[in-house]
C-alpha cells in the first residue's frame, strides 16, 4: 500500500534507493500502457474506498453480508479491503486457519486473524476442529506437528473415523529417486492385495513432479492417466488469441502486444521491436501507440517500418469492424487473417498435436 513516492521518500540505503527507482520506473510504464498488475487490483480499490466517500457508502450498502475463505493468507491491502467494505456494521464473516498459512513470501499475514479482534471486539470465533475425511491415525500425527507451530488459536483436530492404516513415511535421496519409490511401493501394493491400477491415486505437490513419475510409471508399464492437467486457458494457443483480443480491448497492453507482433511470423524481428521499445520508453507511450508516430521514422527504417505499421493498421482496422459490426464474425476473421490454423500444423510436433490444439 505505498506509493512510489512514499518509498522514495524512505530509502535509507543505495539498494533501497535503486529499489524506489525502479518502482517508480515501472509505475510510469504501467501508465504508459494503461495496465494493471495483480497488486493493482486491490489496491486501488482500497485507496478510492479510503478516499472517495460515496463510492466507499454505495458499496458498504450494496454488500451487507460478507464471506471470506482462507483468511489466514490475506495480506495488508486484502485486509483494508475487507474493512472498508464491511463498515460499521461488520456483518462478515471469515474461515481461516494460522496453522496452514504458507504464503508470508508473498506478504500474506496470518496475525490478520489476530487484528480482527482488535478491530471488531464483538467478533466470536467458532472453533471447527471436526475433521470429516481423515482418519483419526492422521489428525493424531497432524496435532503432533501443529503442537510445534507458534500460533495464537489453540485447537485440537479430531476425527470420528477409526484409525485405519498405519501411516509410513518414505525417504529418497532426490525427486528420481522419490519417484521410483512411490512407483514400487504401488506396485508391491498391487501384487500383494490382487487390485487393479485404477484404484491407485498418485497426489503430487507440485506440476513440476508430474515428468518424473510419468517418466518412471512408463518404465514399468503402469498405465496412467493425469487428471486436472494443462488448464485450457494455459495452453500456448488460447494464450495467443486471447493476447490478439486483448490488443483488440486495450491496444495499450504491452505484453499482449509483444507476443502476438510476431505470431505468426510476420519478420518483424528483435531489433524492430527493440528500437520501437526505447522510442516508446522515451516518448512516455505505449508500443502501439509509438508505432504510429512520425518520430519513430527517425529510429526504425526499411522493412521492419513497414511490415509494424502493416500489423498495427490491420489491428486498427479489425477492432473497428469489431465495434462497428458483428464482433464474433470479426474474430473468426482475425483467425483466418493470420493464417493461425496453419501455423499451428507448422510448429506442432505433429499434425494430431496441431488437431488437439
Amino acid at each position: 500500500m505505498l506509493t512510489p513516492e512514499q518509498v522514495k521518500g524512505s530509502a535509507r540505503s543505495e539498494q533501497e534507493q535503486l529499489f524506489a527507482h525502479c518502482f517508480e520506473m515501472y509505475q510510469i510504464q504501467m501508465k504508459a500502457y494503461n495496465a494493471l498488475d495483480f497488486d493493482d487490483l486491490i489496491a486501488l480499490p482500497v485507496i478510492l474506498l479510503k478516499t472517495n466517500q460515496e463510492v466507499r457508502e454505495r458499496w458498504q450498502k450494496r454488500i451487507q453480508y460478507l464471506l471470506v475463505d482462507e483468511y489466514q493468507d490475506t495480506n495488508t491491502s486484502q485486509y483494508e479491503l475487507v474493512k472498508l467494505l464491511v463498515g460499521e456494521r461488520a456483518r462478515f464473516t471469515v474461515v481461516g486457519d494460522d496453522d496452514q498459512s504458507i504464503y508470508s513470501w508473498r506478504g500474506a499475514k496470518p496475525q490478520n486473524l489476530v487484528l480482527l479482534n482488535k478491530d471488531f471486539p464483538n467478533l466470536k470465533a467458532v472453533m471447527l476442529e471436526q475433521n470429516y475425511r481423515s482418519t483419526s491415525r492422521i489428525l493424531r500425527a497432524a496435532n503432533i506437528l501443529i503442537a510445534n507451530n507458534p500460533h495464537v488459536f489453540e485447537k485440537s483436530l479430531f476425527s470420528e473415523i477409526p484409525d485405519g492404516e498405519k501411516l509410513k513415511v518414505l525417504k529418497a535421496k532426490n525427486e528420481e529417486h522419490e519417484a521410483e519409490r512411490v512407483t514400487g511401493e504401488l506396485i508391491a501394493h498391487r501384487f500383494v492385495n490382487r487390485t487393479e491400477y485404477r484404484d491407485y491415486a498418485i497426489l503430487y505437490r507440485g506440476n513440476h513432479q508430474s515428468r518424473l513419475i510419468e517418466k518412471v510409471l512408463m518404465q514399468n508399464r503402469v498405465p496412467y492417466k493425469i487428471s486436472g492437467g494443462t488448464s485450457f486457458f494455459a495452453r500456448a494457443e488460447i494464450k495467443d488469441i486471447m493476447a490478439y483480443l486483448r490488443v483488440l480491448v486495450n491496444p495499450d497492453d504491452d505484453n499482449a502486444f509483444l507476443r502476438i507482433v510476431n505470431t505468426p511470423r510476420r519478420e518483424i524481428g528483435p531489433a524492430t521491436l527493440e528500437k520501437l521499445g526505447s522510442y516508446a520508453n522515451m516518448r512516455g507511450k505505449s508500443l502501439f501507440e509509438a508505432s504510429f508516430e512520425l518520430g519513430l521514422e527517425q529510429h526504425l527504417t526499411g522493412r521492419g517500418l513497414e511490415n509494424l505499421r502493416r500489423f498495427t493498421q490491420w489491428v486498427v482496422a479489425i477492432a473497428d469492424n469489431a465495434e462497428r459490426g458483428n464482433t464474433v464474425e470479426a474474430v473468426r476473421a482475425l483467425v483466418r487473417d493470420i493464417n493461425y490454423e496453419d501455423w499451428l500444423y507448422e510448429t506442432s510436433s505433429s499434425a494430431k498435436a496441431a488437431e488437439c490444439a
